[in-house]
């Protein structure tokens, strides 16, 4: 049964207030910034030119986690008490680690910390194997560790790709969008609430990171912490909502679709640790290794880069949901082979492009 209108101008209106207070309150972050001499300072791990704030994510965290109260219904989303609470976690070692850095162990366990909640108590964790390996439901330890895992490799993961201007806000508006449309289906408002509330505060960011001239910001790892740890839930939470379902009305292919809506920072994160231990160095010690690296090489311009890679990750989601019916194991595979093959093309026209301007 779809939403009624009521569910639709909920929705709505959670939006545009995420949107209002991020769009009206970037401005103030930056004067404040400013005031401070709170700035990202170029360096030979960055890509940008200009000193310039990195606060952006303490107004997407404003905007989200006012809608996610004022909007959501607590008799249907009483998990939202955890999820606030990891929310906290992140953005108080986010705002830190922007002010002052903070060394990767701190923020490890911050993270652990943040996973843990929303994981043991808030009980947001994978327990259906949708069959893989002949495997039904995991454990209860199992799915614990494995679940905690998989939300700090998300934390993580948009965090790496977060290295030119709207690729992890492009990112998060594109997962957003497709699970508040998965939420919305399935007639969870409250979780279509949040899911459009990140996603209207990271449209109010993405303009000042992208278009604005005079008050440019970036996220800074308040905000990718953040968008991470919003996804890792997103997911999860679809996950195991549609493996509660039963015949038609279940999904059998949702982890090869939930893939591919988050292919961009998985084969990113996947790669950058398989290089780094390849070159025995630290997986932890920020290099140029990522794919918005290599493809800014080719395109020049940080909207040019994020572009093409946003709309290889729209294609490879359209891919997916055309070709559902294929089974997770077919469509894990094609996704990994697909990945594989643009990576080594992006890689052969990156460094053929660096030859000739060497020349």
């Amino acid at each position: 049964m779809l939403p009624d209108f009521t569910d639709i101008l909920i929705i709505f209106l959670g939006f545009l207030l995420a949107f209002v207070i991020t769009f009206f309150g970037i401005p103030r972050v930056i004067r404040l910034s400013r005031q401070k001499g709170l700035y990202d300072i170029p360096g030979t791990r960055t890509s940008h030119f200009e000193p310039t704030p990195r606060l952006g994510g303490a107004m997407i965290f404003a905007g989200v986690i006012l809608t996610s109260v004022l909007f959501t219904d607590f008799e249907n989303a009483a998990k939202l008490k955890y999820l606030i609470a990891g929310m906290l976690i992140l953005f108080f070692i986010g705002i830190k680690d922007d002010i002052i850095t903070l060394t990767p162990p701190k923020k490890i366990l911050g993270q652990l910390f943040a996973s843990g909640i929303i994981v043991i108590p808030g009980n947001i964790r994978i327990i259906d194997c949708y069959a893989f390996f002949g495997l039904e439901t995991l454990s209860t330890t199992f799915s614990i560790i494995f679940s905690i895992m998989l939300f700090m490799a998300l934390i993580n993961s948009i965090n790496l790709i977060d290295g030119i201007d709207g690729l992890a806000a492009g990112v998060g508006i594109i997962a957003s969008t497709a699970f508040g449309i998965w939420f919305f289906l399935f007639g969870h408002i409250s979780m279509a609430v949040i899911c459009v509330s990140l996603l209207g505060s990271l449209i109010a960011f993405l303009y000042f990171n992208v278009f604005s001239k005079k008050n440019k910001i970036f996220l800074g790892d308040t905000g990718s912490q953040l968008i991470g740890f919003l996804l890792a839930v997103f997911a999860v939470s679809i996950l195991e909502l549609n493996a509660s379902f039963s015949g038609s009305e279940k999904l059998a292919t949702a982890p090869a679709i939930v893939l591919s809506i988050l292919i961009v920072p998985v084969t990113d994160t996947l790669r950058v640790i398989f290089i780094r231990l390849r070159n025995k160095k630290s997986i932890f010690k920020a290099d140029h290794n990522h794919i918005h690296h290599a493809v800014l090489s080719v395109s020049k311009t940080h909207l040019e880069a994020s572009l093409t890679i946003l709309a290889v990750n729209i294609v490879l989601i359209v891919l997916t949901l055309i070709f559902r019916s294929l089974g997770n194991t077919i469509l894990f595979i094609s996704l990994a082979l697909l990945s594989t093959i643009l990576i080594y093309l992006l890689n052969y026209y990156s460094h053929r492009n660096k030859k000739v301007t060497e020349r």
